[in-house]
């Protein structure tokens, strides 16, 4: 048989399909167990106005059946999976849409092929379309019920005017309501082929094993070939932008949300472990100046790896008595303190022992494992997932007061609050 190209890197065993598929094998031997994660690169990025949450959409019908394992047949994937222990679930996200089933090792030829016969010959029945997007406006509501959720997405929104990151995950109201069986079909389609796939068998499995199931069940399926979809750029953004939240009963939070590069440019790990000295825990910078003025009791910061750039996200919880403009003013002035004067060796090792830490911590067991793995993917690399402690080590204090001055400017700022509705002193205007 033929398995296209293979390679090895840090533990991994990277093989190629001839038809796109990629294959990466790695062996834990903790447990008799084995992992299969697919990975599709689709996600909301990939979504048109009146498409928007069609991916999300496609994850929910992939559980629906397919043409060889329906509850028609009495063998839907539940009824054969749940049988024997397995953990199954799925999630969307801006680059990728990934599939996970963790089963005792015996399991993982039958969960390639229920992978497999999904990948190509989906059911996508019109009456299970319909009553799913109950389901999902169901959740699409609870989502909203989230003031910080609510919040996150007006700052995205607002960041992201033209590019379809400004658009929830899940999809506008609007759109899921119309979604019709021919439209989703060809989403489905176009993404959901070998060639823009990734499968990972972490476990307990052999190497051997693991490449002759997956040939036998995916050799078969033709790649769809062709060009990656364009996605609509966005804008250079030329100056500071702002959104208020009233939310009544909610906390009242600052956000400062700055573009970032994207998830394979080597400036973001700099910028996540800037981010760390900046809201990184009780000895980070905003946090000892906030709570030393009596301003904020939390802080916190996040950013996004994705394949296209993002947003690097600063946040703090407003004490009650205190203005939100008191505390966006004393975060501006922590940020040009590191802008203007870098930072300390102290603050830096600090920041890379808990990056290091939440990474190597997050890596026990074959689902935590592909978990972050499947990000790696989305963004456009897997071997950042390979490299990322070494990454982390090399960044220097010098790197980060440059990507201070290059990514935490005013032109590319926006400033989110979150309001119960009654402090009048949230104005943005």
């Amino acid at each position: 048989m033929t398995a296209g190209r293979r390679s090895e890197t840090a533990g991994f065993e990277e093989h190629r399909l001839d038809n796109g598929l990629r294959l990466l094998h790695l062996p834990v031997r903790a447990a008799p167990v084995a992992l299969l994660m697919l990975t599709y690169e689709v996600g909301s990025r990939h979504e048109a106005p009146g498409m928007r949450g069609a991916s999300h959409m496609l994850e929910h019908m992939m559980f629906k059946g397919s043409a060889r394992f329906h509850r028609r047949h009495g063998n839907s994937i539940h009824q054969q999976l749940l049988p024997l222990g397995a953990q199954v679930n799925a999630t969307t996200w801006y680059d990728r849409t990934h599939y996970f089933s963790l089963v005792p090792r015996q399991g993982l030829d039958l969960v390639a092929r229920i992978e497999a016969d999904r990948m190509c010959d989906l059911s996508l029945d019109a009456a299970d379309l319909e009553t799913e997007k109950a389901v999902v406006l169901n959740e699409y509501d609870r989502h909203l019920g989230d003031p910080l959720e609510r919040l996150h997405q007006a700052v995205w929104r607002a960041a992201f005017a033209r590019h379809p990151y400004g658009t929830p995950v899940m999809g506008v109201r609007e759109d899921i309501q119309a979604f019709e069986r021919a439209r989703l079909l060809a989403h489905y389609r176009t993404h959901y082929r070998p060639d823009n796939a990734t499968i990972a068998v972490i476990g307990d499995v052999e190497s051997e094993v693991a490449m002759d199931i997956v040939h036998r069940r995916f050799a078969s399926i033709a790649a769809a070939g062709g060009a990656p979809q364009a996605t609509p750029p966005e804008p250079v953004q030329a100056g500071e932008r702002r959104v208020t939240v009233a939310c009544p009963g909610a906390p009242g939070i600052v956000m400062l949300a700055y573009k970032s590069p994207a998830g394979a440019d080597a400036d973001l790990d700099v910028l996540e472990l800037l981010g760390l000295v900046l809201a990184g825990g009780r000895l980070s910078r905003l946090h000892r100046r906030l709570d030393a003025a009596g301003l904020a009791s939390e802080t916190w910061t996040a950013v996004s790896r994705l394949r296209e750039p993002g947003l690097l996200q600063l946040g703090a919880v407003v004490h009650r008595e205190r203005a939100h403009r008191q505390v966006e003013q004393a975060m501006r002035e922590a940020i040009e303190d590191v802008r203007s004067d870098g930072v300390a060796e102290e603050e830096l090792a600090r920041a890379k022992a808990r990056a290091r830490g939440e990474l190597l911590t997050s890596r026990d067991g074959p689902l935590a494992i592909a978990m972050q793995l499947n990000e790696a993917i989305a963004a456009g690399d897997w071997r950042l997932y390979a490299a990322a402690v070494d990454r982390i080590g090399a960044v220097t204090a010098a790197d980060l007061r440059r990507v201070a001055g290059r990514y935490l400017t005013e032109r590319a700022l926006t400033v989110g609050y979150l309001a119960d509705g009654q402090d009048r002193d949230t104005a943005t205007q």
